[in-house]
This record gives structure tokens, sequence and C-alpha cells, in this order.
């Protein structure tokens, strides 16, 4: 499976921010620093992917395919951030 590294950018920005609560498309784009209609565009790009569902009330879950990748790259970023602290 192939994913661009925007998309796993917003898949594991959702994991974050889903640890402290409902996540919105405006928790999103404040996290990253982008525009709220570029992050839109992006969040119903990954819901038709099947990475993400948007419920009625705009909160964001992560799909299984949707929370695997963001585990992974969460992990993977967790690890770099240990190692290059250790240097």
């Amino acid at each position: 499976m192939v994913i661009r590294e925007s998309a796993e950018m917003y898949l594991e920005t959702i994991l974050v921010l889903s640890k402290e609560g409902a996540v919105r498309s405006i928790d999103v784009a404040k996290s990253l620093n982008f525009s709220r209609p570029s992050v839109s565009v992006t969040l119903h790009n990954l819901e038709k992917e099947g990475y993400i569902s948007i419920a009625e009330d705009q909160s964001i879950t992560l799909l299984t395919k949707g929370l695997d990748i963001a585990k992974t790259i969460y992990e993977r970023h967790t690890i770099l951030t240990e190692f290059f602290e250790q240097l």
C-alpha cells in the first residue's frame, strides 16, 4: 500500500490529538499550521480512501487502516527522536 508522506503526517497528527480527546479539522489545522480549507480537502480525501471517518458532529476517527499507518509512523518518529536525543 502506497500512501503519501503528507497523508502520513495527517494520520499521525490525528493519532496524537486523539489522545487528548475528540479531534476536529480545526484541531488538525492548528496543529499542522495549515489553512482550514486545505485541511478539509485532505481530510475528505482520507475519508474517501478509508483511512478516517468524519462524523456528523465533525469529529474525526481513525479507521483500522489509518490507525495502523498512524501507529507505525508514530513509533518510527519516537524511535528516531530517542536515538537522536542520545547522540
